[in-house]
C-alpha cells in the first residue's frame, strides 16, 4: 500500500485551510483529510484533527488488533471521534468538514461529515465517487459530484465537526483490491477542477496547474 498527497492554496485564500494524513502498516491503512471552513480557528483545527486521529490509531489498534469486519471499524473511528472531539475543542475554535478512510483485508470504511469525498480511480483515469456530499445543493442526496459543481449552494454544508456538537459521520463501506487506486479530495478538487484536471493530476500527481479559487488538497492510495 502507497500513497502520496499534496495541498494547493487557493487563490483566494490567505491560508491553507486544508489539511491531509495518513497511516500505512503493511496491508492496512488510515487516511483522514480535512477542509476548514471560514470560521476563525478552522485551518489550526482542521490541521489538529488530522494529527489527533493519526495519534489515536495506534493506541485504538492496540486494543482491536484483528480488525476486520465493517461494523468493528464503525465502532473503532467512532470511539476515536468521541474521544478527540472534547480535546481538540479544549484549545480549538472553529468549525471543518473531515473524511477518514479505512483500509484492511479488501474493505474499505469511510467516515465523513461534509464535502470531502473518497473516489475510486477507473482504468480509463476517470473518478468513480463513493461519497454524497453533505451540503445545501445535495439536500435530496441524489445529485453527483459534477452536477454539485455547478451548483452555489455546495458551499453551505450541512454537517460538519463543530464544538456544540458531537460528531454523527455518515458511514460508507466498499469493497476494494489489491491493485485499486483511491483518492480522498476536498471539494476544491472535485468541484473547482475540471475533469480534464483531474484525469492530468492522476496521471502526474506533480504537475502544474493553474491554482482555483478554494484549496486543493488530496491523497492519492495505491492499494
Amino acid at each position: 500500500m502507497r500513497y502520496g498527497t499534496r495541498s494547493v492554496t487557493g487563490r483566494a485564500r490567505k491560508a491553507n485551510h486544508d489539511s491531509a494524513g495518513a497511516l500505512c502498516d503493511g496491508d492496512r491503512g488510515l487516511f483522514v483529510i480535512t477542509d476548514g471552513t471560514s470560521k476563525p480557528g478552522s485551518g489550526q483545527l482542521a490541521e489538529c484533527f488530522v494529527k489527533g486521529v493519526l495519534a489515536a490509531y495506534p493506541k485504538h489498534m492496540d486494543k482491536e488488533a484483528d480488525i476486520t469486519e465493517y461494523g468493528a471499524v464503525e465502532l473503532l473511528l467512532g470511539s476515536v471521534l468521541a474521544e478527540l472531539h472534547p480535546a481538540l475543542f479544549a484549545d480549538q475554535t472553529g468549525a471543518t468538514c473531515y473524511l477518514i478512510g479505512f483500509a484492511a483485508h479488501g474493505k474499505l470504511t469511510l467516515a465523513y461529515e461534509g464535502d470531502c469525498s473518497c473516489g475510486v480511480v477507473t482504468p480509463a483515469g476517470a473518478i468513480e465517487w463513493i461519497t454524497s456530499p453533505h451540503c445545501k445543493a445535495n439536500w435530496r442526496r441524489d445529485r453527483s459530484h459534477r452536477e454539485l459543481a455547478q451548483d452555489p449552494a455546495r458551499n453551505q454544508v450541512t454537517r460538519c465537526l463543530k464544538v456544540n456538537r458531537a460528531p454523527d459521520p455518515e458511514f460508507v463501506y466498499h469493497p476494494v483490491a489489491v491493485g485499486e487506486r483511491l483518492m480522498f479530495v476536498t471539494d476544491g478538487f472535485w468541484a473547482e477542477l475540471t475533469e480534464s484536471q483531474q484525469s492530468s493530476l492522476l496521471a502526474a500527481p506533480d504537475s502544474d496547474f493553474i491554482a482555483v479559487e478554494d484549496d486543493v488538497t488530496w491523497i492519492d492510495v495505491q492499494l
